[in-house]
């Protein structure tokens, strides 16, 4: 039985180091959820949608953007794709999913812990993503589904994280409401 327990935790302790990523001190992780898109299972985004990609591709195009992870999902990709041909780099492809094993994982595998990097992902995984990242007290609850003009940065300084939110494009959701 303490040999059942021992394998147990030496496993665990693989799969946790194996999750684990450290960010140097110039990394900078620009985080945005995916521009408006049309109904559907795998939709392609609305003309509003292709406007903020055009605005990210403008806030973001002197930020020294090295590597944009996107998901499987057309949504992310067609979020990226103006910046991504600005900058003249080409996009890696995570699995969409709150674990995000696959995110820090090509994360770690393009040797991106000391780079400025862009993710983009949907509205479920960017609050978790930025507290995988060390924002501890980032609220776990999604973004509103009428909300895409949030821009998250996520900086670290002698292996802290900190965060700073932005707002890009047009004025969606509750930032339109307040106008």
């Amino acid at each position: 039985m303490r040999f059942i327990f021992a394998l147990v935790l030496s496993f665990i302790g693989f799969f946790a180091k194996a999750q684990s990523i450290s960010f140097g001190n110039k990394a900078k992780i620009y985080l945005v959820r995916h521009a408006e898109k049309l109904p559907g299972e795998d939709p392609l985004l609305t003309t509003d949608g292709n406007k903020r990609a055009g605005d990210l591709m403008r806030t973001l195009k002197d930020k020294h953007i090295q590597r944009i992870f996107v998901t499987e999902f057309k949504r992310t990709q067609n979020t990226a794709d103006s910046l991504r041909i600005q900058l003249g780099i080409d996009t890696v492809h995570y699995l969409s999913d709150t674990s995000c094993t696959d995110l820090f994982g090509k994360i770690k595998a393009n040797n991106d812990m000391e780079n400025t990097i862009l993710i983009i992902g949907h509205s479920n995984t960017i609050p978790v993503i930025i507290r995988k990242l060390g924002i501890a007290n980032y609220p776990p609850v999604d973004i509103p589904s009428n909300e895409f003009d949030n821009l998250f940065l996520v900086k670290f300084k002698k292996g802290k994280p900190s965060l700073k939110k932005m707002k890009y494009g047009a004025a969606s959701g509750a930032s339109a409401t307040m106008k």
